[in-house]
């Protein structure tokens, strides 16, 4: 790895312009500088390249897809046009804190056999307020390596806040025929038979629980169990055993939500915030929304007129042509 490795960062957008500031102001904020972001404008109608524009930094590389072509068309969009020597993902709802792709690749550069190194994550409700953190790594001052993940069951990290070498994320590559758990198959590919690595805090704060609706977690769970399938010939019994927990979650989600529970259940999933975790929060964002401020002024609200967007269409150009 070079001493200043290049990070690629993937951004999917679809109709996001109102927190669209907040994600690119965090990478602005970043004090390892040597990143590019490859926003994929997934056939947004709200106009994501005025705010591209108005951050004004050439790192910032705009990709237009002509129509919503859904998430695994973008990140596989993004990979393609990618140029670093390491991978980073941020979705345009989500940002970073400021010292996290500084102490990830630092980690990655000290410890050439972890293929992946990732953050715990900050969970934000309503007005950017922290709710929960979740994946956090193991409890301590510096973070460990573990693995090799060797099993097949849900990743032991989050998509999201992950750091990746580019030789393993091209050879996982996503799958475009999945619209949602194309990060858990992706992370599954990267990690099996690999070491890993998770920071103890959070450092990438994820919009979750506005976004969160039945449709979108039984669709999830539905590409999982696809996902869970691929794996069958190597893993017979595990692939069979959680697919049947699968099948058991969807069942036990769509009873909390006909039970007005669901949102207290999905809310089970990330523990309490510390003092700690608060207050490196709000710092962290303080400095991130001061910046887009500067940058991007109030936010906008509300969708604009479609524009078309120029330039060659970038499937055209993937392997395989048009999925």
């Amino acid at each position: 790895m070079s001493p200043e490795p290049l990070v690629s960062i993937a951004m999917p957008c679809h109709n996001a312009a109102r927190t669209l500031p907040m994600a690119l102001a965090s990478l602005l904020a970043q004090t390892y500088e040597h990143w590019e972001c490859l926003l994929v404008d997934d056939g947004s109608t709200d106009r994501p390249r005025d705010v591209v524009d108005r951050a004004g930094d050439p790192r910032i590389r705009y990709v237009g897809l002509d129509h919503n072509r859904g998430r695994g068309v973008a990140r596989r969009v993004a990979l393609d046009h990618a140029r670093g020597e390491l991978l980073g993902m941020l979705d345009a709802d989500d940002w970073f804190y400021p010292s996290k792709l500084a102490d990830q690749v630092e980690f990655l550069r000290r410890e050439p056999g972890v293929v992946l190194m990732s953050t715990g994550m900050a969970i934000v409700a309503g007005k950017d307020e922290l709710v929960g953190v979740r994946c956090c790594g193991p409890a301590g001052e510096r973070p460990v390596v573990m693995g090799p993940f060797a099993r097949l069951a849900p990743p032991p990290v989050a998509h999201a806040p992950s750091l990746i070498r580019m030789r393993e994320a091209r050879a996982a590559g996503y799958d475009a025929s999945l619209n949602l758990g194309e990060d858990v198959d992706f992370l599954l590919r990267v990690l099996l038979d690999r070491r890993y690595a998770i920071l103890p805090a959070p450092a990438y704060a994820y919009s979750e629980h506005e976004s969160v609706t039945l449709a979108k977690i039984v669709g999830g769970l539905r590409s999982l169990r696809r996902v869970f399938r691929k794996h069958r010939d190597r893993f017979p019994a595990r692939s069979r055993a959680n697919v049947a927990r699968v099948i058991a979650k969807e069942c036990a989600y769509r009873a909390a939500f006909s039970l007005g529970l669901g949102h207290r259940l999905i809310a089970r999933r990330s523990p309490t915030p510390t003092a700690g975790e608060m207050t490196g929060f709000a710092e962290a964002r303080a400095t991130v929304a001061g910046l887009a401020s500067r940058h991007f002024g109030a936010p906008r609200r509300g969708a604009s007129e479609p524009r078309p967007h120029p330039g060659r269409d970038p499937i055209a150009a993937l392997p395989g042509g048009r999925p």
